[in-house]
């Protein structure tokens, strides 16, 4: 069963909500590729980096990446892989779990992977694959990614076992996008109450997956294997278009033998944790202990 936090959403959870659909609405117009750069861009572009965290740019193996590191960083590794429906989105995302990074003594390294529709599957898990294999190695690493960074995380988690590699010690995803399908019955019960939709997920899918099926394991990570599966911490909102994509893979994970934890926060719609409400302090602080306790493992 899903452990539900026992709060009501927040004033301001709601009040951003309001504000957020109504901007949404007066703006108009289709959810193209143009506009869902610009919206992704604006969110990122609010992140802070926590104080006491160095940020640098930089590439591994060829691939554009951003770096935070604490003072005297120690050996665990925070992997971050960004949202934007695989169309949008970019590394400054990860200022959001600088703090994280801070708090466990972590470095933290996001990965600018090769966007859809310009780079179809399989570019962007090629690229978070090239850069991971390279930093992780011999050095217990939690991989973090937030919508369809969420799924592209799992199907990395996915590649790590399958080609022999170390696995990381601990998987976060959040309000992960797992089904490119797009058949969540979430979508008719919250597409009034979040920012997402079902026809502007599946334009995206479409530019991502190509020519390939949407249900292949690697680009709908819901339809393949969670065999070998570190623990996971899964987070979503319970008005979040993808709110069943969470329940489904916690489901299918539980079914593997994976320790999985399922959390919905009350009122949290798509992309609450990047918003300044205290909803997404809780779930830093979930995400905090969830990376300690990982990175403690042997």
């Amino acid at each position: 069963m899903p452990e539900p936090d026992s709060y009501r959403p927040s004033r301001r959870l709601i009040a951003l909500q309001k504000l957020a659909l109504w901007a949404a609405a007066r703006a108009g117009g289709p959810h193209d590729v143009t506009r869902t750069r610009t919206i992704t861009r604006s969110m990122e572009m609010r992140q802070r980096r926590a104080r006491g965290v160095a940020e640098s740019t930089g590439t591994v193996a060829g691939v554009p990446v951003r770096w935070f590191r604490p003072v005297a960083p120690g050996q665990g590794l925070i992997f971050h892989v960004h949202g934007g429906a695989f169309v949008a989105g970019s590394s400054l995302a990860a200022r959001a779990h600088s703090k994280v990074a801070r708090s466990n003594n972590a470095e933290l390294v996001s990965v600018d992977y090769r966007l859809a529709p310009e780079h179809a599957f399989p570019a962007a898990l090629d690229d978070v694959w090239a850069v991971y294999s390279q930093v992780a190695r011999n050095r217990p690493t939690v991989i973090i990614g937030e919508s369809a960074g969420g799924g592209l995380a799992m199907s990395l988690t996915r590649r790590a076992c399958d080609e022999g590699a170390e696995p990381p010690k601990g998987l976060v995803t959040l309000f992960p996008w797992a089904d490119l399908a797009n058949v969540s019955g979430s979508f008719p019960v919250n597409e009034h109450r979040d920012l997402l939709s079902r026809a502007g997920l599946d334009r995206s899918a479409a530019a991502y997956a190509g020519d390939r099926e949407l249900t292949a394991p690697l680009i709908s990570p819901l339809y393949g294997s969670f065999g070998g599966f570190p623990p996971t911490l899964i987070i979503v909102g319970t008005h979040d278009c993808l709110l069943d994509d969470s329940r489904k893979v916690a489901a299918r994970m539980r079914a593997a033998g994976v320790d999985t934890t399922l959390v919905e926060v009350p009122g949290g719609f798509h992309g609450f944790v990047l918003l300044p409400v205290p909803e997404a302090a809780v779930a830093r602080c979930r995400i905090a202990s969830f990376v300690e306790s990982a990175l403690a493992e042997r």
